[in-house]
């Protein structure tokens, strides 16, 4: 927590920064509340499923998942973005898949590396005052990551066939598409932190975990440059944002 509130220290936005600090407070509680909840369930003890799984060494797996992407803007107050000021007003929801192998470093504690494929579309609005009213120019940015997440996961003890856990982490994602003379680009390379709860249901032939996720982009993806830009009246929309990054909360479906 404290090197987000470092990171965040310059951020002028501070509804936007609020906001996110409010996700990550509610990931919190959550945990606070139910890991203690999950842990008193169930005093009669049932058959186990999948008695032995947990003393694998390496697990393997792949899952299913919602996310709710959205963009953090702050703008740069800058005279050259002739008064406009981006919002990104509507979240549209994205479908991701992805694999997963699972260390297993003591009983409590994994290592992962979940490679996922992520399908987004957001949109970014533009307005401005003039003299005849409120200027408005929407953009669809549509992006396809590629993102390699890094991650811890801290389980309780195995409570009859049920097992909540927390997970934090980094990870790095690739857009492997990018438009251009477009009012703005992203850059290709983000670099973010993730953290969440879940719990692993032990079916009989195999484990389910549904898992909640908060994910916060650490750089600027902004391409404030523009060389590719041939449409130079596009270039205010660009002055006008100072930095961009990439937040989100996702739902997933482990499979193992």
């Amino acid at each position: 927590m404290y090197v987000i509130i470092v990171f965040f220290d310059n951020c002028e936005d501070l509804s936007k920064m609020n906001k996110i600090l409010r996700h990550i407070r509610i990931i919190c509680l959550l945990a606070l509340i139910g890991l203690p909840a999950m842990s008193v369930v169930a005093q009669k003890q049932k058959i186990k499923n999948l008695p032995y799984y947990d003393q694998r060494l390496l697990h393997w797996g792949f899952s299913f998942g919602f996310s709710m992407p959205t963009i953090t803007i702050n703008h740069s107050g800058n005279e050259a973005a002739e008064g406009w000021w981006a919002t990104c007003p509507k979240v549209n929801p994205s479908f991701q898949v992805g694999l997963m192998g699972d260390l297993a470093i003591t009983e409590h504690l994994n290592f992962r590396v979940t490679p996922f494929l992520y399908f987004q579309e957001r949109t970014v609005r533009f307005e401005r005052e003039t003299l005849e009213g409120r200027e408005q120019t929407n953009q669809q940015l549509k992006t396809t990551y590629i993102e390699i997440p890094a991650t811890l996961k801290i389980s309780t003890r195995r409570i009859n066939n049920y097992r909540p856990y927390l997970v934090a982490g980094a990870h790095l994602n690739f857009d492997i598409g990018k438009e251009k003379e477009t009012p703005i680009v992203f850059k290709r390379l983000d670099l973010g932190i993730h953290m969440g709860m879940g719990c692993d249901f032990y079916l009989p032939f195999f484990k389910l975990a549904p898992e909640l996720r908060f994910n916060l982009g650490l750089l600027d993806m902004i391409d404030h440059k523009r060389k590719d830009l041939k449409d130079l009246t596009l270039m205010p929309y660009t002055e006008a944002i100072m930095s961009a990054r990439n937040t989100g909360l996702s739902f997933i479906l482990w499979f193992e």
